[in-house]
């Protein structure tokens, strides 16, 4: 008949969790196989360590007593990865020792960074519309002001007022794409959409310039179209930094637009860079999501939202190392519900 401790080393073997026993110098006694399996070690294999050389230091495990809140280590595996690990210790037996029981929790830290970020872009959306209104209506008054100035100024000053006119045409450009995409791409009036796009890639120019990358637009002359100019603009904004942050030193990006069949207009964006995964090319139009450290997950949700609305597509090609192709195709006339 099975004892009591063969009872209890069965209960633990059976956990998920982790569980250490620690006598009261450090020195692990008894590793259960969760143990092993979160430390990337057999358990014969931790038995007989010292506690800070396989999971924490002994003095937080020293200093925890039962229903002590969870504390967190940064674990360094054999292989010299390192995984997150959350973890709690009894108190002292009466011989010293301490249960340490703790579980891998890496992938919980990563969903509470990805909270935290979808709770700051959703602030910024509350407050998105409000501060874009206001930014725009001076930016405005700024380039009607400066075009004027510089029709009248002195040579000598003329070159400075084009340098401080082009920034601000590179403001109003991002702030066509953070918010312009929230208008239908259809407008009563008719304009240069071929304008739009060509002045769109001359401003983002040197920011590809700073990278080593080229940006090269393939732009004809178009009639004029009945589309709305600060979309077209938000969409090429959003395209072409996409493929700048893909790119390194000396790749290329080209920019390409023109009419399809004569009722459909096509904006195209080629570049060499790193490409994508199937996975990231599958998830890289929902709203949020990102596979960059400090990307906003936004602009190809938008490119897809507004080629959605009115009536068209967003393809996507990419292939990792080779690059990746963005085509938006869009009716000239919206459809008619």
């Amino acid at each position: 008949m099975r004892g009591p401790k063969h009872c209890h080393a069965d209960s633990l073997a059976a956990l998920t969790a982790g569980v250490l026993v620690v006598d009261e110098g450090g020195a692990v006694s008894y590793a259960n196989p969760g143990a092993g399996r979160i430390l990337r070690r057999a358990p014969e294999e931790i038995v007989g360590a010292r506690v800070e050389d396989v999971l924490a230091p002994i003095d937080p495990l020293r200093g925890g007593d039962a229903g002590e809140a969870r504390r967190e280590s940064t674990v360094r595996l054999p292989d010299g990865s390192t995984t997150v690990v959350g973890f709690s210790a009894s108190a002292a037996a009466s011989d010293g020792s301490r249960t340490v029981l703790f579980q891998e929790i890496s992938n919980v830290l990563e969903l509470r960074r990805e909270r935290d970020r979808l709770l700051q872009m959703a602030a910024l959306g509350d407050a998105l519309p409000s501060m874009l209104h206001e930014l725009r209506n001076p930016l405005a008054a700024m380039t009607s002001m400066l075009e004027v100035l510089i029709e009248d100024a002195d040579e000598r000053i003329r070159p400075d007022l084009h340098a401080v006119l082009w920034e601000v045409r590179r403001m109003n450009l991002t702030l066509q794409g953070v918010g312009g995409l929230v208008r239908p791409v259809h407008a009563d009036q008719h304009v240069s959409v071929d304008l739009a796009v060509s002045e769109a890639c001359r401003i983002l120019e040197p920011s590809a310039a700073r990278c080593g990358v080229k940006l090269d637009a393939r732009v004809p002359p178009m009639p004029l179209l009945p589309l709305d100019w600060g979309v077209v603009s938000g969409v090429v904004f959003n395209l072409v930094k996409n493929a700048i942050e893909a790119c390194s030193e000396g790749d290329t990006i080209t920019v390409s637009a023109g009419l399809e069949q004569g009722d459909s207009f096509a904006l195209r964006v080629h570049d060499t860079g790193v490409g994508m995964t199937d996975e990231v090319r599958r998830r890289c139009c929902d709203l949020f999501f990102t596979s960059k450290e400090k990307g906003s997950g936004i602009g190809l949700a938008l490119c897809q939202q507004i080629a959605d609305t009115s009536g068209g597509r967003l393809d996507i090609e990419s292939t990792p190392g080779v690059g990746t192709t963005i085509t938006m195709r869009v009716p000239l006339q919206p459809q008619k519900n």
